[in-house]
């Protein structure tokens, strides 16, 4: 994977420890930075390496949010998990860290549908999906997913992963109101003909509500489609839920948190979760 000449980068990093990341003087010559890179690379993207093993080109002006080591433990058990073929909805993509990975890990028979709804991170998002060639396997979704199907407000904050529905992450002050189309796991699988065997949700607070609307998918799946979830306790009250709504919605779908970060309370800290099958999701209607 070619990039910029790697003096380039070196003396970059060398100016910028000696003045500050955040000095007037770097942030005044960032931009001018970037659009060297950009030029150097053709508009090909600059190569990053995420946690040692994936080979990404992105936009360089984004390059960190591609940082060379993120939530290992999560990755790792996505890489060893997902296989050829697999078909996986990445509800949150954002501008595509673990899309791109998903992408690479399904192979050309496999499928990655990426859900973003913020305008900016959807199309930095399609950009970096062509940047690696991965168009053929990859779909981006410019929509929200919730349970129910139709429109809602979407506070965002241009890139930044706090963007979220329904009310503004206290996280992101300032972040702008936008409408956005909003459909259900269920509903956008019945529409495409789509089993899926992954579902990985990054949803600022809004997971039990992801999670509900794929009681169809999970009851079809007998046990089959595996759940990742970044779970943010904190945020659920003010998605109108809370950790007796999160707590019930589980065993309503028969639906087990198990700790993928080392947290030891799943249901109380923030981390990521595997969401395990314990047993045949209750009946309901979608």
């Amino acid at each position: 994977m070619t990039g910029p000449p790697a003096w380039l980068g070196r003396l970059a990093s060398a100016v910028s420890a000696r003045l500050g990341r955040e000095s007037g003087a770097i942030r005044a010559a960032r931009p001018l930075y970037e659009w060297t890179l950009d030029a150097l690379t053709l508009r090909r993207g600059v190569p990053v390496v995420v946690n040692g093993v994936e080979r990404l080109r992105v936009d360089p002006r984004h390059r960190s949010r591609f940082p060379s080591s993120y939530e290992p433990e999560v990755f790792a058990f996505l890489r060893s998990g997902v296989g050829t073929g697999d078909v996986v909805l990445n509800v949150g993509a954002n501008v595509g860290l673990y899309a791109l990975c998903l992408g690479r890990w399904v192979g050309p028979s496999g499928r990655v549908f990426a859900f973003e709804p913020g305008p900016d991170a959807c199309r930095l998002l399609a950009r970096h999906v062509r940047l690696n060639g991965l168009a053929d396997r990859v779909e981006v979704v410019a929509s929200a997913v919730s349970d129910r199907v139709g429109t809602a407000k979407f506070f965002t904050a241009g890139f930044e992963g706090t963007n979220r529905l329904d009310r503004p992450n206290p996280d992101a002050p300032g972040a702008a109101m936008l409408t956005v189309p909003v459909t259900s796991l269920d509903r956008f699988c019945e529409d495409r003909g789509i089993r899926p065997d992954w579902i990985v949700v990054d949803v600022e607070g809004h997971e039990a509500a992801v999670v509900r609307g794929a009681r169809g998918i999970l009851a079809a799946g007998a046990g089959r489609v595996r759940i990742v979830a970044e779970m943010h306790p904190s945020l659920w009250l003010g998605a109108g839920e809370g950790r007796g709504a999160m707590a019930r919605t589980l065993a309503d779908l028969g639906l087990t948190a198990v700790p993928l970060q080392g947290q030891r309370d799943p249901l109380g800290e923030y981390g990521i979760v595997a969401l395990e099958g314990g047993h045949p999701p209750a009946s309901g209607t979608r």
